[in-house]
């Protein structure tokens, strides 16, 4: 009974030897399959990457797109070169009018200082509180036709004071 019993004790100790032997093969072969794949995925990315690098990107842009994308592309750049143009063109007749007002205020200024004489340092005094006092009524609320009626002044004098008045062009 003795005997069976070590007979059967190897029999177990047989059995599990085997089975961690072959749980070692199993680990060691998902180990090598998966090293295997790990390689394969390298090498797949390093031929993508190479094929990448040697790529040349075309020297126009979407010069391999479709034909009616080209089409549609230089309609756009002809319509880009049109509008720049005529943008162009307006900011120089911007700058010329303003050029053109600049001259006609200087214009007036010395006709202005040459009618007024000496009376000038009198009358700007008076134009500048005449102008905070439109600015500060201006500035409480009220508007170009009340002020004119409050200080007895033409209306379009009121306006030309509000759009040169220096508090107006700071706010």
């Amino acid at each position: 009974m003795q005997t069976i019993i070590l007979a059967q004790m190897q029999q177990a100790q047989l059995l599990m030897l085997a089975g961690f032997v072959m749980l070692g093969w199993v680990l060691a072969r998902r180990q090598i399959a998966l090293r295997k794949r790990v390689t394969q995925d390298s090498r797949a990315a390093n031929r993508e990457l190479k094929a990448i690098q040697k790529r040349k990107d075309p020297v126009a842009p979407l010069s391999d797109a479709p034909v009616e994308t080209q089409r549609w592309q230089v309609a756009m750049f002809d319509l880009q070169r049109e509008l720049t143009a005529e943008l162009d063109t307006r900011i120089a007749v911007v700058q010329t009018l303003l050029r053109q007002v600049d001259e006609r205020i200087e214009t007036l200024a010395t006709a202005e200082s040459a009618a007024s004489g000496s009376s000038t340092d009198a009358a700007a005094a008076t134009r500048s509180v005449l102008q905070l006092r439109i600015a500060a009524l201006s500035h409480s609320g009220l508007t170009a036709q009340e002020i004119s009626e409050q200080l007895e002044l033409p209306v379009g004098d009121v306006e030309l004071m509000l759009g040169a008045s220096p508090v107006s062009q700071n706010q």
